[in-house]
């Protein structure tokens, strides 16, 4: 049954993801879909080569399929008509997934097919769209002796310029014998009790109207088609015929007999000019026009948004499947310790390290397995470290201890590596086998972690996990589609965290902040607070070489600030980057930053220095190797950092160890590392107060050497080998733990 749960969750989970995959990949399954109006106007032409022609004018299509699609279109084959000619509201609103089902639409047209801009094209962001696949959203083109002008009467267009040029356009048209204009909004006003804003459906100013009505007459304008009323109306103003048709497939109006599903069929023959309404057979009346506007709107959402449905469905499928199981499911979170006296004690152990992520990708969870594995290795147990494969392998001093998994899928971009891994090959599997190994230890709650989890409970060894990072705050990463990024901030990211503690054997946290809020989410697990250590043999640098690094960075400046940050937005940058600015603009202090790390902020990051004129104070060093960084943290004057999304305050321990003051947002993590008034300052995250603890620091030098060593103090207590004695100790007792039980 547990094999099987797991299947059920894992179809699940496939389906969801082969559903995300489309909508990510169906724009591009589309690459004709551009330019339409251009296009067909061209072939128009081409089809066109005297002055009999005929065509439909349809107008509030919105992505109806049992009207338009599967009536009109069928109805205007028998016409036998040369195009068709839309006064828009093609779709219900401008999201491309109403443009992609559109574009279906017109799979099925043998017929040319022109449309205006109306108001629900541009809905929703979907001017961009338009723009994309129709083109223009005003324009002109000619047959022969005939003159079309499409206009934009959505607003979306600036009026005095496209007034000017609908007079230039009409100048150019009083040599054809035939002129047609194509609006949506109507320029007559037409009685329409039903509406609460009448300029809703006509255009609403009166000066406006007046100027499109006089304009047409003087250049004696054939037809005006329009269709923003979901009506047919047929008027005569100054000798230009004005036609609304809205009848192409939108909700009808219920008290309203001018409301009916139809279109228009212009016939142009010999210099005459007939007009005919085609109205579809069965057509409702008064009594069940309610019953087949619910039909219509309900099969063109669905229709529009069917793959949207489905994900919602699989994804409701798959939380009630998890839920169901978990409230069936009997577990026992609180067994107690075994204080016994320790029979593995000072045994040499066998460790299995699982991590999503690892050199040569820089960053506090690669630089924290790094370290502990060291420590470990030096007490006399063997580390190996299950990994993804990188492009560039890194050469590191433990690579022969790396095993490497390989990948399915390799993201790259900005600068950013996430390979990721296939933790279905069965080579993970047998490479943990060949090992004979003791203990696991997970880095990650999700993928090679949670692989190291299942691989820990089948051969029955004690796990432990780290609890790194704050996983809510990365959830900008999660795609926008319908609720899962708020989802994953609010609720799916703490339980992610919850769930996986409370199937270890125990929880190493970084800081105590980060041991109350696993209590607060409900792991009950044994917790262990542990920070990463600092490997000291990285700072007995040459002097020489130290100064020489400084004058490289510093040049003219008297003094040097320095802050490491991956580049991305979580990293809380711009307020850093902020306070920079501020401090230049309110202090004389002959000052520079150099900030170390890379991500996919760095070109917006290198703008913003670039807007603001602070070359000169700012720069961005890229990735340092972390056996180099010493020599950058020794060649500073003071850390300073604006994250609030760390669990521990690990590259603030590694200034310190340099005897980097420290100048920090107050967050979680932040506030175990930093003893306000004595090793650095936190502040509340107002720009003001950041920089004013840095000018503070800089000017006042006693302060500055006092802080200096009370870091120090504070970053040697937390050696690398500090840390492997800790780690050890937890080790020792769940694998006791694991024998009783």
């Amino acid at each position: 049954m547990k094999s099987r749960g797991k299947l059920y969750i894992l179809i699940f989970i496939i389906i969801i993801l082969v559903l995300i995959s489309y909508k990510i990949y169906a724009p591009f399954t589309i690459q004709d879909f551009k330019s339409v109006n251009v296009r067909n106007m061209n072939t128009i032409r081409e089809k066109i080569k005297n002055n009999g022609y005929s065509f439909a004018v349809v107008g509030n299509i919105e992505n109806s399929i049992a009207i338009f699609d599967n009536r009109i279109l069928e109805k205007t084959k028998q016409n036998n008509i040369d195009f068709i000619i839309s006064s828009g509201n093609n779709v219900r609103d401008g999201d491309e997934s109403k443009y992609r089902v559109f574009y279906r639409t017109l799979e099925k047209l043998k017929t040319p097919f022109l449309t205006a801009v109306g108001k629900r094209e541009i809905t929703d962001g979907g001017s961009d769209n338009f723009y994309k696949y129709f083109g223009p959203f005003y324009y002109s083109f000619q047959i022969d002796d005939s003159y079309f002008i499409f206009l934009d009467t959505t607003e979306n267009t600036n009026l005095n310029w496209q007034q000017q040029w609908l007079r230039n356009e009409l100048k150019e048209a009083a040599a054809y014998q035939k002129k047609f204009v194509i609006m949506n909004k109507t320029p007559i006003k037409v009685d329409t009790e039903y509406l609460i804003d009448d300029s809703i459906k006509y255009i609403g100013d009166q000066q406006l109207r007046n100027f499109y009505q006089d304009i047409f007459a003087e250049y004696d304008i054939d037809a005006v088609f329009s269709s923003n009323l979901e009506i047919f109306h047929q008027q005569e103003i100054k000798g230009v015929d004005y036609y609304i048709s809205g009848g192409a497939g939108g909700e009808l109006i219920f008290d309203n007999d001018k409301s009916f599903y139809h279109y228009l069929l212009v016939n142009v023959n010999q210099g005459e000019i007939q007009v005919k309404v085609e109205r579809l057979e069965n057509n409702p009346g008064l009594a069940s026009k309610l019953l087949v506007n619910i039909w219509v709107a309900v099969q063109s959402f669905f229709y529009a948004n069917y793959i949207n449905i489905l994900l919602v469905l699989f994804i409701v499928l798959t939380v009630f499947y998890i839920i169901h199981r978990e409230i069936n499911k009997e577990v026992n979170y609180y067994r107690d310790f075994a204080y016994a006296e320790n029979e593995y004690k000072n045994e040499n152990l066998k460790i299995a390290m699982f991590t999503n992520n690892y050199f040569p990708v820089i960053g506090g969870v690669p630089i924290s397995i790094q370290r502990l594995s060291k420590a470990l290795r030096k007490r006399g147990h063997e580390v190996k470290i299950f990994a993804p494969e990188y492009k560039n392998k890194s050469q590191n001093e433990d690579e022969g201890n790396i095993i490497h998994c390989n990948f399915i899928y390799y993201y790259e971009e900005a600068g950013l590596e996430f390979p990721v891994t296939n933790i279905y090959s069965p080579q993970i599997k047998k490479d943990f086998q060949a090992e004979d190994f003791d203990l696991v230890h997970a880095h990650h709650p999700f993928w090679l972690g949670n692989k190291g989890r299942k691989l820990a409970e089948k051969f029955n060894l004690p796990l432990a996990f780290t609890y790194h990072t704050r996983l809510e705050k990365y959830a900008h990463y999660v795609p926008n589609i319908l609720f899962m990024r708020k989802f994953f901030a609010n609720r799916l990211s703490h339980f992610l965290i919850k769930n996986f503690s409370n199937k270890t054997d125990a929880v190493f946290a970084p800081t105590e902040s980060a041991k109350e809020y696993l209590r607060n989410v409900g792991v009950s697990r044994y917790i262990k607070v542990m920070p990463t250590g600092i490997d000291f043999n990285y700072y007995n640098c040459d002097e020489d070489k130290i100064k020489e690094l400084r004058q490289k960075l510093i040049g003219d400046s008297e003094h040097l600030l320095i802050s490491v940050s991956r580049l991305s937005k979580e990293k809380n940058l711009y307020f850093l980057l902020d306070g920079i600015k501020n401090l230049k603009e309110t202090t004389e202090l002959n000052f520079k930053l150099i900030i170390i790390g890379s991500g996919s902020e760095k070109e917006n990051i290198e703008q913003f220095i670039k807007d603001n004129s602070l070359e000169n104070y700012i720069e961005l060093i890229g990735a340092v190797d972390f056996r180099e960084m010493a020599k950058y943290y020794l060649a500073s004057d003071l850390f300073v950092f604006a994250s609030t999304t760390e669990t521990q305050g690990m590259v603030l321990l590694e200034a310190m160890a340099a005897k980097n003051p420290v100048v920090a947002v107050k967050s979680s993590g932040i506030d175990d590392v930093i003893e306000n008034g004595v090793n650095g300052y936190k502040t509340e995250e107002k720009l003001d107060k950041w920089s004013s603890r840095i000018e503070e620091l800089l000017t006042d030098r006693q302060k500055h050497d006092e802080f200096s060593q009370n870091a120090f103090k504070t970053a040697k207590s937390y050696s690398i080998e500090k840390m492997a004695e800790e780690a050890e100790e937890l080790y020792y007792k769940i694998m006791q733990l694991k024998k009783d039980y």
